[in-house]
């Protein structure tokens, strides 16, 4: 599990790394800068979940051609997820050109106090989404890698990424010397010049793994038909704070800076578990198609062990070391106190929160993920209304109580659905005599990453 999860939390770590940089260079040009970078935070997460309607569908349906032995649809279906993903991010940078203006002055609500932070949030918008289907690209070429059992070569890129962004942070945003800083605008070129780097990469890259550049439009409905559910359960989660962000604002920017600062440092701990939720999605996938139903619930088990103990780690740091931290992106007196306060009140919901990511993909592997996921659905549409009656009594702390409260149900309620499954308990099936390729592929097991098919196939082999 570990040797899955620890590549591909890495990459996702400098993906988010990427923001993390840009909060504490940003965080020097004031409190009206930082809200105004924090009041887009959530639609910039909504692209990399939209992101997955073809990112996740391409995944799977390249390791199933893969599986089949059809090398050449693999290859394909590949180059339909490299066009797929500039084309959606295309469209999404249209849309944000066109509708930025009305959609931010609904988020940032009818403060008056946070009206000056709009026209700001308004340029930096569009300036990230004329990069977006550079993003949008650099997720399906990854999935393409994940796909081949390479999940470390996205790591390598991103690093690549991240250097390059570390360089231009400051130099773009700040100046220097007498290079003129641009600011925000500076912020958004420092990202999308970035990840563009790692595009070229990954394209130079799957230009010599997958050769000849004909997308397989055939698959398109498959690969929508498998992205789209999990994309659209990933876009309601980041609708259901955008709603709230409007709640937020209402107590000024230093509220809204409070809550986009504790998104980003929370997001470490969420990237550790999501890591050990994709790595049970292969283990226990791996144990269900062998017909073990009980390694498979063991697994789980592991897994909810594994998450359990960092997200321990995780409570302690955020409930002791709060202000240190976030004193590293803002010295506002006020932004401190807010955001050192709301990390404390997530403190106390870091184990529920890992648990559900770890639990969600334990589910998937087991081919059940339908209930987990309108479990998932249920508390984040119930955490709005809560959010708006903790507001009205206790004002802020009511809705970091009513976000600690909500996901603690999330966690109650994928412990329950995991352990009270009937597919952990269902007759075991008997062993198929017809072995195929991808068998022997899945009992190689959590070694299988470090072979690279593609590189097989070069030498001759069908990978």
């Amino acid at each position: 599990m570990l040797q899955l999860c620890i590549p591909l939390t890495g990459a996702m770590t400098l993906e988010t790394a990427f923001n993390v940089v840009n909060g504490y260079w940003v965080g020097k040009l004031g409190t009206a800068a930082l809200a105004a970078v924090n009041l887009c935070s959530f639609t910039i997460w909504m692209l990399f979940a939209l992101a997955g309607m073809i990112s996740t569908g391409t995944n799977s349906v390249i390791a199933q051609r893969i599986g089949a032995g059809e090398q050449e649809e693999a290859r394909r279906v590949g180059w339909l997820g490299v066009t797929g993903g500039f084309v959606l991010g295309t469209v999404l940078c249209c849309l944000v050109q066109l509708f930025a203006d009305p959609y931010l002055t609904w988020q940032a609500s009818q403060n008056p106090e946070v009206q000056p932070v709009l026209r700001a949030s308004t340029v930096y918008l569009r300036q990230v989404f004329w990069f977006a289907p550079i993003f949008c690209l650099n997720e399906s070429m990854s999935a393409i890698l994940r796909a081949y059992g390479d999940t470390r070569t996205p790591l390598r890129l991103y690093a690549v990424g991240f250097a390059v962004n570390f360089l231009l942070d400051p130099l773009l945003i700040l100046g220097w010397g007498s290079w003129p800083g641009l600011g925000l605008r500076g912020a958004a070129y420092a990202s999308g010049f970035s990840f563009a780097c790692v595009s070229i990469l990954f394209v130079s890259l799957l230009q010599r793994r997958l050769g000849d550049m004909r997308p397989a439009w055939h698959w398109l409905p498959e690969v929508l038909r498998v992205g789209l559910p999990s994309a659209l359960t990933a876009a309601f989660f980041c609708l259901i704070y955008m709603l709230i962000a409007p709640l937020v604002g209402g107590y000024g920017p230093s509220a809204l800076a409070a809550l986009g600062l504790g998104h980003r440092i929370e997001s470490f701990s969420y990237l550790v578990s999501h890591g050990l939720g994709v790595a049970s999605i292969t283990l226990v996938g791996q144990h269900m198609g062998a017909g073990d139903r009980r390694k498979a619930y063991l697994a789980g088990e592991q897994a909810v062990y594994l998450v359990s103990i960092l997200m321990a780690i995780s409570s302690l740091i955020l409930l002791v070391l709060a202000r240190p931290i976030v004193h590293i992106f803002s010295f506002d007196p006020e932004v401190l106190d807010r955001a050192t306060t709301y990390l404390r009140w997530m403190s106390l919901c870091q184990w529920s929160t890992g648990v559900s990511v770890v639990l969600e993909g334990v589910m998937s592997g087991a081919g059940r993920p339908l209930l987990a996921g309108l479990a998932a659905s249920g508390c984040a549409a119930v955490r709005l209304p809560m959010a708006q009656l903790g507001a009205a009594r206790f004002q802020l702390n009511g809705i970091w109580a009513a976000m600690v409260a909500s996901r603690s149900l999330e966690g109650l309620l994928y412990l329950i659905i995991f352990s009270r499954s009937s597919v952990w308990h269902e007759e075991r099936p008997l062993p198929d005599p017809s072995r195929t390729q991808s068998d022997a592929i899945l009992e190689t097991g959590p070694g299988g990453p470090d072979i690279d098919p593609l590189e097989n196939q070069r030498a001759g082999g069908r990978g």
